[in-house]
Order: structure tokens, then sequence, then C-alpha cells
């Protein structure tokens, strides 16, 4: 008899994937390729696991979850539902992404869920908290135990509780002098030497668009790499749509 609802997951484990025998992964998800998920880690069902991932110890991966390519998530983090990290990104020891905001113990309504999107690149420090439902921009730069209750910007560096800015740094972690960047786009194909900054270490260089907004310029052609959003910092909770 066949079941009346398929699972929307087939379920999936790469040959190259290593799974400890003391974790437990739940039915269905999908593991990829040459993946490692080490001790006492819970991944529960309909979640997706990249390739070439590290998952730590105690790591406890909710349904729903989606983990990109080259990730590593350190010991002790929890991905609740509605976490999706896209390739490169790295979590530090005891990172937790908080539940959805409407949970309840005894919910009358059903839950909605929050996604929470941390974007490619960015590092997030040991013990760091995020509050569901927003977004961590590319490359970004989480100190250790931030709270991140808002929007961060790419390639933005951004320390404690409450949350305070402290600057910017290239894709290879260098730190970026973008003090007294153009804050508006040339609508010229020739950009102004002045208006870019250059990472003193690996050349890449970036364009100031606004107070809140560092754009990456390609290494030939100037051609813009944009991220979809801009971000404010400075705005708490408010980001968040009910």
């Amino acid at each position: 008899m066949q079941p009346e609802h398929e699972p929307f997951l087939a379920d999936y484990r790469a040959e190259t994937a290593y799974i400890h025998e003391s974790s437990y992964v739940d039915t269905p998800c999908r593991i990829g390729e040459h993946t490692s998920i080490m001790h006492f880690t819970h991944v529960m069902p309909h979640a997706i696991i990249g390739d070439h991932c590290h998952i730590g110890r105690n790591v406890t991966i909710a349904s729903g979850v989606l983990v990109g390519n080259h990730v590593r998530v350190m010991n002790n983090v929890q991905l609740n539902g509605g976490v999706i990290l896209e390739n490169d990104v790295y979590c530090g020891p005891c990172v937790t992404f908080s539940d959805n905001r409407h949970v309840r113990a005894i919910p009358k309504n059903i839950s909605r869920i929050s996604p929470t999107l941390v974007r490619q690149g960015a590092q997030l420090g040991p013990n760091t908290t995020v509050a569901s439902g927003f977004t961590i921009g590319r490359f970004a730069f989480i100190e250790a135990g931030t709270i991140v209750d808002r929007n961060i910007p790419d390639f933005a560096i951004v320390y404690g509780n409450p949350l305070k800015f402290a600057g910017w740094r290239c894709e290879c972690g260098q730190s970026l002098n973008l003090s007294s960047g153009s804050g508006s786009r040339s609508q010229h194909p020739q950009r102004d030497a002045e208006s870019t900054v250059a990472c003193a270490y690996c050349g890449k260089r970036y364009e100031r668009q606004s107070k809140w907004k560092v754009l990456q310029l390609a290494q030939q052609g100037d051609t813009t790499l944009d991220s979809y959003s801009e971000f404010d910092p400075t705005v708490r909770i408010a980001q968040r749509p009910d």
C-alpha cells in the first residue's frame, strides 16, 4: 500500500561521506560527497548537507536546514529550522540559531518558518547567537560572542551585544579602509580610482556605495558583484516582518 504522502526529499548519502557510528542521521536526508559528520551529531529528516562539508561533534541540524558546499560547522552548533548556509560558510563552536519567532510550548496555530540566510563566505565566531529571520551578508565577519539581531551587510565586521559595527573586511580576511567611500554609484563604466579601495594583500577592489553598502569589483572588466539587498545594522528588530 502506497503512503498517503510521499516525502519531498529522496534519501541520499554519498558513498564518500563519513558518518560516525555515534551520530544519528534520520531519513530522508541528503548528505553530499566527501562530507564528514563527527561524533554525537543529530541530523533530522529533510535536512540537506552539500559536498565537502565538515560537521563537528554534538551538532544538531533540524529539519529543513540547507547547508551548501565547503561549509564548516564546528562542535556544539545548533542549526534550527529555516536556516540556510550558503557555500564556504564557517560556524565556530557553540554557534546557536534561535528557534522560529512564532514557536510556543503549546501552539494554538501552526508555527511559521522565519528563514535565516547566511550568505557565501560569512564567518561566525564562537558562541554567536543569531535571531531567526535575518540575513548575514557575503564574507561578513561576526566576532565571538555576538548577538545578531538585525541584518548584516556584505564584508562587514560586527561584534558585541548590543551589536556594534567595527569596519569592513576583504574576502581574503584583510581589513579595508573604506571610511572615505564615495557614497554613490558612478554612472560611468570607468570608475575613479579615488572611489575604490584595493586590498593590500590580495588586490581585490571594493567600492563603497552608501553608508552600509560595499561592492566587490571584478578583477577584469570592473563588473560589479552586487548583493540583492542593502542592509542597515543600526536598525534593530524592525527589519523583520511579522
